[in-house]
């Protein structure tokens, strides 16, 4: 044991990599189990591995340059996902509430700064920047449940914009005079070059990358470097003119937004490379440069922590607060906002680097702002889900559903594809022009040629047999060494709107700690219907739909009703049973009259009794982000379907699309 001690720290390069790569792959897995976020999870992960933890790895240069990479990386992505348009239809919001989250968090952070801490004129200024800087880490939240449209949460993206330009800005003057007498030549001297910086930026990187895409378009890898050198140049040539190179690195993401579809596959490389490899290891070193020694040496860190922390809340929330007596927004859209623009991560860990490197705040202030970081982006989440969910009840807008429907249809084996391939055909809307996609997964092996030829003639040989469907079916192969990501790849690419597969309820050991196919498919944004069915569907006399709770504020809610109305069964009865009246209402207001096809609406307790072989039932499973998510009806659920092992079920997790 002593002489393995004696190792660490390890310095053998390919050592480090291995442990960073354990590191990256296993801290979500373990930390999720306490329910944080991964923001916080790699930054602890980094105490933990860290020269003040269990003294594993140094925060050596390949750290830092990995690091460095992963800061510009988050400003790259935040400017590249910006939709323009939604920003313009909320500017007059957005300015007023940039103006708000930025000077009211400001000026608390100068008074907390100066007059309790006692820090100098520098370093207060730069805390106080770090106060008014936010980054949307729940934004993912309001897009899952379907919010991303309303007034406050277009506001929260302006406001962002406004407020941490601004806060680089003015970090980038307090950098620049820190040895200067004459602030005013030296804001001259830099407002002119950024100027010229900033037109040929917008001007030039839109040509270029619509150049470059054009002519090369074999080499799809080259165009995700190409991206590299762009905010590599954009970043250095910023630092070179006198402003952050984080600055840089946002510049290139908003002058590149138009060039990068969303759902294109080099934005797809642009979050892979990102999310498992820069962005992680940026906050792993974070976190190896908390002293924890200094965390629990005595009282003054809590102290300092907690006036930080409090500050930081009181900032937004205030911010929060007047936009909304301003500009007439709800309780629900206040809070909403707050919890959006609460969190502190990627210009926050900026500043405070910054000034720690100039000497300019002591350690104790350092480890109580990554402190800060954690409580915040923790917070953030909890907060955003909460009223995110109560304007998503309170809004009649999910019951609209504007999008076209894509049906996915994964098949392991051609000969039981039958119940599937009649079962998506029949839920595709008659009007629409899109195919049914039929999807087989080959693993990557030296066989795989092969494979691909024999399982594509398979498939095609076995969907030639529904003659009147031939032209709505489309058969699609892919490679790759995990059955469930190649499926979420494909429906991604080709952007699908719902999923239906076989499923079983059988479950391997491995299955049941890392999750099943089912349990990975839950982690999309598309719709899933598992289904698992003996008889032919089409033979069954009756089917009964379990529709739970809030299920109706669902942004797929309707969709889901008009494919259920759709099933191969016209001349027999669909039977809805829900717990309230006002569910069945707004059911029966979506589904068209049909004389074959008998609807009946049933007040029921939820409670499923012994499955008839003869019904099919059709049950949900919530995702824990969804609007109408319940344990105790995902766990009722489970057992009912346990208890019967030979029942015919679908099962249905709405989805967010």
């Amino acid at each position: 044991m002593h002489s393995f001690l004696a190792i660490l720290p390890l310095h053998e390069p390919l050592l480090i990599f291995t442990v960073l790569m354990g590191v990256i792959l296993l801290s979500p897995f373990l930390f999720r189990l306490f329910k944080i976020p991964d923001i916080a999870t790699f930054i602890i992960a980094g105490v933990i591995i860290g020269p003040y933890g269990l003294n594993v790895l140094s925060r050596d240069s390949s750290i830092e340059l990995l690091g460095t990479v992963g800061l510009l990386y988050i400003l790259f992505v935040a400017g590249l996902e910006l939709d323009p348009d939604k920003l313009k239809s909320s500017k007059k919001n957005s300015i007023i509430f940039g103006t708000f989250t930025f000077i009211v968090p400001f000026t608390l952070g100068f008074l907390v700064s100066r007059y309790l801490l006692q820090l100098d004129f520098n370093a207060t200024l730069l805390v106080s920047i770090m106060f008014s800087t936010h980054t949307l880490v729940a934004y993912p939240i309001v897009r899952k449940l379907g919010v991303n449209k309303d007034d406050s949460v277009l506001m929260a993206i302006g406001g962002t914009i406004i407020t941490d330009t601004l806060g680089l800005l003015i970090l980038s003057f307090i950098t620049q005079t820190y040895s200067e007498t004459s602030v005013l030549l030296q804001i001259v001297k830099l407002l002119v070059p950024f100027g010229f910086y900033v037109v040929l930026i917008f001007y030039s990187y839109p040509k270029i990358a619509h150049w470059f895409f054009k002519y090369v378009k074999r080499d799809r890898p080259v165009h995700y470097l190409f991206l590299l050198l762009l905010v590599s140049f954009s970043s250095v040539l910023a630092e070179a003119i006198g402003i952050e190179a984080i600055i840089g690195a946002f510049i290139a993401g908003l002058a590149l937004n138009r060039s990068i579809p969303k759902n294109s596959l080099l934005m797809q490389h642009v979050d892979l490379v990102g999310n498992i490899l820069f962005i992680p290891i940026f906050l792993i070193g974070i976190g190896m440069l908390i002293n924890t020694r200094v965390l629990f040496s005595g009282s003054y860190l809590w102290y300092i922590s907690s006036i930080l922390i409090t500050a930081a809340f009181a900032g937004k929330w205030l911010a929060a607060y007047f936009s909304q007596k301003i500009l007439g927004f709800s309780i629900i859209q206040r809070n909403l906002l707050f919890g959006l623009t609460n969190s502190r991560a990627a210009a926050t860990i900026a500043i405070i680097l910054i000034a720690y490197e100039r000497e300019m705040v002591s350690i104790a202030i350092f480890n109580s702002t990554i402190l800060l970081i954690l409580v915040t982006c923790i917070a953030a989440a909890f907060i955003t889900e909460k009223y995110g969910k109560k304007i998503a009840l309170s809004s009649e807008t999910n019951l609209i559903n504007s999008y076209k429907d894509r049906i996915l249809v994964p098949i392991a084996n051609p000969a039981t594809a039958g119940n599937l391939v009649i079962l998506a055909n029949s839920m595709q809307n008659s009007l629409s022009t899109e195919p049914v996609y039929i999807l087989n997964i080959v693993n990557d092996d030296e066989g795989t040629r092969d494979n691909l030829l024999k399982i594509r003639k398979g498939l095609e040989e076995s969907v030639s047999e529904f003659n009147h469907l031939n032209e709505n079916l489309k058969v699609i192969t892919r490679v790759d060494l995990n059955t469930s990501s190649g499926i979420l790849r494909a429906a991604k690419e080709y952007m699908v709107t719902d999923i239906v597969f076989g499923w079983s309820d059988y479950s391997t050991r491995s299955q049941r700690i890392f999750g099943s196919i089912f349990d990975h498919l839950t982690s999309g944004l598309q719709t899933l219907f598992a289904v698992k069915i003996k008889a032919i569907i089409t033979e069954f006399k009756k089917v009964s739909v379990y529709v739970p709770d809030k299920l109706v504020f669902e942004p797929s809610f309707s969709s889901i009703i008009m494919h259920i109305s759709r099933l191969p069964i016209e001349e027999v009865e669909i039977e809805f049973k829900a717990g309230d009246n006002d569910s069945l209402g707004k059911i029966k207001a979506i589904l068209p009259k049909r004389n074959k096809q008998k609807i009946s609406y049933l007040i029921s307790d939820m409670e499923l009794t012994k499955v008839n072989p003869e019904i099919l039932n059709v049950l949900f499973i919530l995702r824990k982000q969804s609007i109408a998510y319940n344990p105790v009806h995902n766990t009722n659920t489970k057992k009912a379907i346990a208890a019967n092992p030979d029942g015919e079920f679908i099962i249905i997790v709405p989805g967010f699309e």
